[in-house]
């Protein structure tokens, strides 16, 4: 089952076939910049497809870095007949151009961004689905690392399609100078490699999407918010098992799940005005995994003691202060019970209970602030007195 409680559906590895696609290097007359990481991007891809966890065999994934022209993509897909396929998936990583009427375009190594030569010279995206049309798959998914990529949304022949893209119609891609993988495709390949530790056993679209939507805008590059369009129950497809499946009452899932959470608060806490949706979202999160480390360990584990002040904090920064400081007046009380005066984590738990007691640092509806620097949710470390963890310092960012 998936997070939702629907079955997830799992394509059969016989009846499914993928096309990998991604331009990497650029050629005269083009007068694009290359972005390299496209080669990789396609080939990870297809090995996490195909990989012990995939779903996909290895036989029908189709391959292709730097095809020079259209019809060396529309080539790629299986010809229709032989029975109804599960899953026929096209994924492309590189330039995303627009045409006349803001028609999105796959860049070839020899496109020109030009009024009146996009179309011509590289692949319009109508003509990938229009392919994918010829298919009588139950499933059809296209996954596009691009510019303006939910222009796509916008194809007629896109209507049977299930899209996940890695940006809206109007925002640039993202990829870091000297990276490995594009910002999208890098974060889809980090989720099917670690997996959800509290997630379900197959990685649906759904799930994907959820998450991505998380961590891509909260990453340091600072990644737009990816978007999806489901067609029927195409969101409960999934493309490979979770990994970390089955791990979340452990120490390192707890600690994986909590900086999820805090994820999630940091982008509540983006912009001028808070989210409150996702605020809530990230007391829920802490909320549970304080239940499941309880559970597991005790009230009194240091670790469980660090999410149950996040647990606080983050109530507090929701709305509900006298809440926070209640939490927090137990975890203090516990902390208290086990540790030294003057460990520093006992003290930032005392520092965010007076904040919440007596500073009242609840603004007007909208505009919470945050409650001062985030402590790493790591067990031993410890920053502050707010919610936990911040994640590496990535390169900085190019868009294409």
């Amino acid at each position: 089952m998936n997070d939702g409680g629907w079955a997830v559906q799992l394509p059969r590895p016989q009846r499914s076939s993928a096309v990998l696609v991604g331009t990497a290097t650029q050629v005269t007359p083009s007068g694009l910049h290359p972005i390299p990481q496209a080669a990789a991007d396609v080939r990870a891809l297809a090995d996490a497809l195909t990989g012990p966890a995939g779903h996909l065999d290895p036989d029908a994934v189709r391959l292709r870095v730097d095809p020079q022209t259209a019809t060396d993509v529309l080539d790629l897909f299986p010809p229709a007949g032989g029975g109804r396929p599960d899953l026929c998936l096209f994924y492309y990583a590189g330039h995303g151009l627009l045409a006349e009427g803001d028609r999105l375009c796959l860049a070839l190594p020899g496109s020109v961004d030009e009024p009146g030569r996009v179309a011509r010279t590289s692949l319009p995206v109508q003509d990938v689905f229009a392919a994918m049309s010829q298919s009588a798959a139950r499933h059809k998914v296209a996954v596009l690392d691009c510019c303006f990529a939910a222009r796509a949304f916008d194809a007629p022949a896109a209507a049977d399609v299930h899209l996940l893209t890695a940006t809206t119609r109007t925002k640039k891609a993202r990829y870091g100078e000297g990276a490995e993988f594009t910002g999208f495709t890098g974060a889809l390949l980090e989720l099917l490699r670690d997996g959800i530790p509290d997630g379900p056993e197959h990685l649906d679209l759904g799930t994907l999407h959820r998450r991505l939507a998380v961590t891509l805008p909260t990453s340091a590059d600072r990644c737009p918010v990816p978007a999806q369009r489901a067609v029927g129950l195409s969101h409960d497809l999934a493309l490979t098992r979770n990994p970390a499946h089955g791990t979340g009452r452990t120490r390192e899932g707890l600690a994986a799940r909590a900086r999820f959470a805090l994820r999630t608060r940091r982008l509540a806490l983006q912009g001028a005005v808070v989210k409150p949706e996702r605020m809530e979202q990230a007391v829920r999160l802490f909320a549970g995994i304080v239940a499941d480390g309880v559970r597991e360990f005790s009230p009194t584990d240091r670790e469980v003691l660090t999410y149950r002040h996040a647990h606080g904090s983050v109530l507090g920064e929701a709305g509900d202060p006298p809440g926070a400081a209640a939490l927090l007046d137990a975890v203090v009380a516990d902390w208290e019970s086990v540790a030294a005066p003057d460990d520093e984590r006992l003290t930032a738990a005392r520092a965010s209970r007076a904040h919440w007691y007596h500073e009242g640092a609840v603004p007007p509806t909208g505009q919470v602030e945050p409650t001062g620097s985030e402590p790493s949710i790591r067990p031993g470390q410890s920053r502050g007195a707010g919610a936990p963890v911040s994640p590496g310092e990535p390169r900085r960012p190019s868009g294409r």
